[in-house]
């Protein structure tokens, strides 16, 4: 299997809004092997646009406001490689669960013409993620920073186009440092109405959402959502930094508009999870008692679907015995995944525990024996 994801030679923008993908570009350096691929996805926007219009005559703005979600949202929490991917397809198992989909996160603003473009989204997606193998489909659950990066310009994703303003992105779309009160509206608002559709378009009573920059997002969202509930999964954060580091480089190099080199990628990885994780415990302490569930994904692999029922217990306190068997089902159909073998360095185990030495101490890990170290 490729290293590196292939995808056509367009960008991910190819399903923003005519304005907002020029806010993105406005004063950017784009490195000059990449400027046709921004040429390229320029024309697919402009193609777009009049299907943004029959868009918003669909989902106008009575229908979304008359929407309300039947029960309280949950939000996956967690840095990237850390479980959240399995634990969102698992609990999406629900007949009774809402979510973006795959489609949605690259169109958001083509659901009514979606189809049109699923079509050509079948045929460029490739059927499996490059960092561990997992499935993709147009219609599977996906995480939703994508969608809203295609929405409104604020947004953390767009360091996957432009790397190196990463710490700019991190600190007006997550910690909101910097923003108007009208801005911070405007992000709110914009990220609801991406989530009412997607409610309107899979039509499940409760929403499943799961994006890692949200992790540290907990203060907006409980102004959106105060009885939110939040699942908090975490893993041994070496692993998390072998794992995020062979998915950064293999999706940045197929999505960045200009060149960052791997050292670069590797600061970038230590950084953001240092301020995902302080961002994430200084506060949690303002979630509801009772809406809040810390989980630990190496149990979770042992028994997903005990940890399941707990969760439903708990957190979500729902009918668990609805939806066992779905869980079950999808449970074995993962068995045969095989899971990814590390052989490093001995200077990359120092350098992550040197930078995340006190979260390995916080979480209670060492470092894992399945690892291979090379002296």
């Amino acid at each position: 299997m490729s290293e590196r994801l292939e995808i056509p030679p367009v960008s991910m923008l190819l399903g923003s809004s005519w304005n907002n993908y020029f806010k993105i570009l406005k004063d950017q350096d784009i490195s000059p092997e990449y400027k046709n691929k921004v040429r390229l996805t320029t024309l697919i926007v402009m193609i777009n646009t009049p299907f943004h219009w029959w868009e918003k005559a669909v989902y106008n703005q009575k229908k979304l406001e008359s929407t309300t979600f039947k029960k309280p949202p949950v939000f996956i929490l967690g840095h990237w490689r850390s479980g959240t991917t399995l634990l969102h397809n698992m609990l999406c198992k629900d007949p009774r669960a809402s979510y973006v989909t795959t489609y949605q996160t690259v169109y958001p603003n083509n659901l009514a013409s979606k189809l049109i473009f699923r079509s050509f989204m079948k045929v460029a997606m490739p059927d499996r993620r490059p960092a561990d193998n997992m499935k993709l489909n147009v219609s599977y659950p996906q995480e939703d920073e994508f969608a809203l990066s295609n929405m409104y310009h604020n947004n953390y994703y767009n360091f996957y186009y432009f790397p190196n303003n990463y710490k700019e992105y991190y600190n007006k779309s997550v910690r909101f440092e910097g923003l108007t009160h009208e801005e911070r509206e405007e992000w709110k608002k914009n990220y609801e109405i991406l989530l009412k559709k997607a409610y309107l378009n899979v039509k499940g009573e409760r929403q499943i959402i799961k994006n890692p920059v949200n992790t540290a997002r907990i203060r907006v969202l409980l102004e959106m959502y105060p009885d939110a509930r939040f699942l908090f999964i975490y893993r041994n954060p070496i692993t998390v930094f072998l794992s995020t580091q062979k998915f950064f480089r293999a999706i940045l190099q197929s999505l960045m508009l200009h060149k960052v080199d791997n050292d670069f990628i590797d600061q970038m990885i230590l950084e953001v999870y240092q301020m995902l994780m302080d961002d994430y415990l200084e506060y949690k302490a303002l979630i509801p008692e009772g809406n809040l569930y810390e989980l630990r994904y190496e149990s979770f692999e042992k028994d997903p679907v005990e940890y399941l029922r707990i969760i439903y217990d708990e957190l979500i306190r729902d009918d668990f015995n609805i939806v066992e068997d779905s869980f079950v089902k999808y449970f074995e159909s993962t068995k045969g995944h095989i899971k990814q073998k590390y052989e490093v360095d001995k200077s990359v185990i120092d350098l992550v525990q040197n930078n995340w030495g006190k979260y390995m101490e916080l979480f209670n890990y060492e470092v894992p024996k399945e690892i291979i170290i090379k002296q």
